[in-house]
């Protein structure tokens, strides 16, 4: 009897060799000589940011090997390199969540991306919906610590030793320095700008009224369904972290004058592009004075 041979499966790549792959890829496009100080990430409706930068190129996501592709509206979809103020730096514009049926791996791929590419900072900002009447709409938030409650941690399971220690204390994850950098910008540029506490929402749902009372009552000031997962795998990799959360919405019960939709959160980040792009501009150019001295 004829034995018919089967194809060997082919060996399935390790985490580290997925990044690995997709940094020798964007660094082919980018050059050797350019090296990003700061990677940013641009959160739902504020993808026009990435018009700020001088002699910029941009790739798909979907063009970079193992990278995962953005399925929430307002989420552009592509990396850019160029220069904020003269500052080289790499920009997400758009990220991917866990609410799109992706694994945590998939969430931080890009975020672990543009570290592995040279950026040791990260200014992250996102849309968010405020827990506590001591914000309002059009509110900037520095993040300096979150609550995470069900989460899914990045650096659980069997670990990549390559990108970061085995037990990462987070006490630190958000920068104080870059957080006071963040507070005399904003009062330059005369922005609102407050410190806040952001609590982990799973979405794609808003919270319930029950919801939003829980977490103003564990201490949180904002909600979010991103972030906290970009900003635990940065840390773990050594990278210096500004969370920039601008507030779009009040959560259940707050009183917001307007229902909440998506199509709202869009409308205020649309309002708010130009200062909270200024802010991001003057933020990075005090960076990179603050290491030039």
């Amino acid at each position: 009897m004829r034995q018919f041979r089967r194809d060997k499966e082919e060996p399935q790549m390790t985490e580290l060799e997925k990044l690995q792959a997709a940094q020798r890829f964007v660094k082919r496009k980018i050059g050797k000589r350019f090296v990003p100080a700061i990677g940013i990430t641009l959160g739902s409706g504020l993808g026009d940011m990435a018009d700020l930068l001088t002699s910029r190129k941009s790739c798909p996501y979907s063009a970079i090997p193992n990278s995962p592709v953005c399925g929430a509206t307002g989420h552009a979809g592509r990396l850019w390199w160029g220069y904020l103020n003269a500052v080289p730096v790499i920009m997400m514009q758009g990220r991917v969540h866990l609410y799109e049926g992706l694994n945590i791996h998939q969430v931080v791929f890009l975020t672990r991306l543009m570290i592995m590419l040279g950026a040791k900072r990260l200014i992250l900002t996102h849309a968010t919906g405020a827990v506590t009447r001591n914000l309002e709409p059009c509110d900037i938030v520095g993040i300096r610590s979150h609550i995470s409650v069900n989460c899914p941690d990045p650096t659980a399971g069997p670990g990549i030793p390559e990108l970061g220690q085995e037990f990462t204390p987070m006490e630190h994850a958000y920068s104080p320095a870059l957080l006071k950098i963040a507070k005399q910008c904003a009062l330059a540029q005369r922005v609102s700008f407050h410190w806040g506490v952001s609590h982990w929402k799973d979405g794609r749902t808003y919270e319930t009224l029950a919801e939003t009372e829980a977490m103003a009552r564990a201490g949180a000031d904002v909600a979010t369904m991103s972030t906290i997962p970009e900003v635990t795998a940065g840390y773990h990799m050594g990278a210096e972290i500004l969370d920039l959360a601008l507030v779009t919405d009040m959560g259940a019960g707050m009183g917001g004058e307007v229902p909440l939709s998506h199509e709202e959160v869009q409308k205020v980040a649309e309002q708010m592009k130009e200062p909270f792009g200024r802010l991001v501009s003057a933020i990075v150019d005090e960076m990179y004075e603050r290491d030039a001295t």
